[in-house]
């Protein structure tokens, strides 16, 4: 058990910089998961939904700094056996902007330029070939969506809004530690167990995906980068690599995450502040 297992010192917060390169070796695998960057909230704005000017800013800086300090990690010789992938959930705020989506078009803007920098070929990243949707624009990727209770139970929304206020952090403190989990099955809402259900299983495909990308190129390194939400990775990260109860808090700061790597035998671990843990993977 990695020795941040222990209560005492479980982190409370994944911060920006959480998402660092790491060189992979030849045959391994990064796997990103994001959240997307500080959007416009409010529904009599415009642009509700959308990224914020400085969130857009913010995120575009983050991602092409990454791939700035992943190309110099690697040999000049193997920068063009880098491959890497981009998906974003497809979630729409309201009637307004998909703040995940943009967020990943913000990390494409930033690898292109990395790449046309250093002269390697844009076809690196496998967006823009016809199987992977195409044009260089992120994947959306449904398995990556905030929780599904606004779209699909909201009359337990309603419940929870009627008993706890609206959208308000008691709100949210009651669905994330599941306090009315009786009435919320009775209800077939998602609660913060099947998020993480649904989480590890996209983590789980990801891993496939890797082993028979490798198994087709065994000679390159290959990113992941997967743009979702605060709700969706901070319970995927308590249960399944802190091991700690739906009580723990774990915030998430608009546009960090964590960084699984995978090596070529496919073991993956993470680095959250100072520690290493291992990723449980079901695959």
């Amino acid at each position: 058990m990695a020795e941040g297992k222990f209560e005492s010192v479980l982190p409370t917060k994944i911060e920006k910089g959480g998402i660092e390169p790491v060189l992979s070796e030849v045959g391994g695998t990064e796997i990103i998961l994001q959240r997307h960057g500080k959007y416009e909230r409010s529904t009599d704005n415009k642009h509700a939904g959308s990224l914020t000017e400085e969130g857009a800013e913010e995120v575009y800086i983050q991602g092409k700094d990454f791939f700035k300090r992943l190309f110099e990690m690697v040999p000049e010789s193997e920068r063009h056996d880098v491959d890497i992938l981009v998906l974003a959930s497809d979630t729409q705020y309201k009637d307004g902007g998909r703040r995940s989506m943009e967020t990943a078009e913000q990390v494409i803007k930033g690898l292109k330029e990395e790449l046309a920098g250093l002269g390697l070929d844009e076809a690196q990243l496998l967006n823009t070939s016809s199987n992977t949707h195409g044009e260089g624009n992120p994947r959306p990727t449904p398995e990556l969506r905030e929780p599904r209770i606004f779209d699909n139970s909201p009359e337990f929304v309603e419940f929870l809004k009627k008993k706890y206020g609206d959208l308000g952090l008691d709100f949210w403190i009651a669905f994330e530690e599941d306090k009315e989990k009786e009435i919320r099955e009775k209800m077939g809402a998602e609660g913060p167990d099947e998020i993480t259900d649904r989480m590890q299983s996209m983590i789980d495909v990801l891993v496939r995906y890797s082993r028979f990308y490798h198994k087709k190129h065994p000679d390159r390194r290959l990113v992941i980068w997967a743009v979702t939400h605060y709700d969706t990775i901070s319970p995927y990260v308590k249960r399944e690599i802190l091991e700690a109860g739906k009580e723990a808090p774990l915030g998430v700061d608009y546009g960090a995450g964590i960084l699984i790597n995978l090596d070529k035998d496919g073991k993956g671990t993470v680095k959250i502040g100072e520690t290493e843990y291992e990723v449980p993977l079901k695959t």
